[in-house]
């Protein structure tokens, strides 16, 4: 049993719903992998599995998880959503729990396939002054507007590369505040780089991709952006394309830092849009 009341659940979906099995195991599945994460990640549920003690913080966790180490499309979370309400209402019904932690949640808007959904960077004054962002995810933001991947932010004194980014003026003015903010830190860590560890570690102190990740998934439930470094890079460069089409080959190849095949690829791919 890969989750609380697996075969009562299925006997419910076949005989009370008259579900097909490829949908109760399409169900099943989202059900189960819920139940692994809250295993393998929430220490709570792991101490006291008891369902009646589930939250929504809970169930909001493992949405974060979903869109943003596994970049879900809204289609995704939506069908998820669906599938884990109906396991908490027949758990509800049958008295099996006193909880209903999907009850509130709602679904998300779906997603538009035009360039409109690519056009981020033309509200990135506005991400950088949003105080409910940590500094990390919007120096993320910063630097990935201006074309540099993830791989690159995080590489050993990338500070050094980015004296020589042109910024604006509200750039300019959030890297200002950044400085001030990571400082302390740079002296604790004895490390002039900018993603550190919170945690004092002289040996290795920078901040690997996937401790900027619990960032990320903290700061994903005050964004409108799915915060994928890898995405929103790809976004930042199909939408530059898209909007400079008449700008010689060797200048797009200076400004988006890219290779002549990269660059092939990208304008492929912008010109499906």
């Amino acid at each position: 049993m890969s989750f609380p009341y697996e075969q009562h659940f299925r006997k419910y979906l076949q005989t009370e719903k008259f579900l097909e099995d490829i949908t109760i195991n399409d169900i099943c599945h989202d059900v189960s992998d819920l139940f692994i994460h809250l295993r393998n990640f929430n220490p709570i549920y792991r101490e006291n599995p008891d369902l009646s003690l589930l939250e929504q913080s809970d169930i909001k966790d493992y949405f974060n998880m979903l869109q943003v180490k596994r970049e879900i499309k809204n289609s995704t979370y939506n069908k998820v959503l669906t599938h884990l309400n109906s396991y908490f209402i027949f758990l509800f019904s049958h008295k099996l729990t006193t909880s209903m932690p999907t009850l509130t949640l709602k679904g998300l808007a779906k997603q538009e396939t035009s360039i409109t959904g690519l056009d981020w960077t033309t509200n990135l004054t506005t991400f950088l002054t949003d105080q409910s962002l940590s500094y990390y995810t919007r120096l993320m933001l910063l630097l990935l507007s201006k074309f540099y991947t993830i791989n690159e932010i995080l590489q050993p004194n990338f500070y050094q590369i980015l004296a020589n980014c042109e910024l604006s003026v509200e750039q300019q003015k959030f890297l200002t505040e950044f400085m001030v903010f990571i400082a302390p830190l740079q002296e604790l860590q004895n490390c002039q780089d900018l993603f550190l560890k919170q945690r004092i570690n002289l040996a290795n102190p920078r901040l690997s991709l996937p401790g900027l990740h619990k960032f990320l998934k903290k700061d994903q439930a005050h964004c409108s952006l799915i915060l994928s470094p890898q995405k929103l890079y790809q976004s930042a460069i199909l939408y530059h394309l898209n909007t400079h089409l008449d700008t010689p080959t060797e200048r797009l190849l200076t400004t988006l830092r890219l290779n002549p095949t990269s660059l092939i690829y990208y304008k492929k791919q912008a010109a499906l849009l």
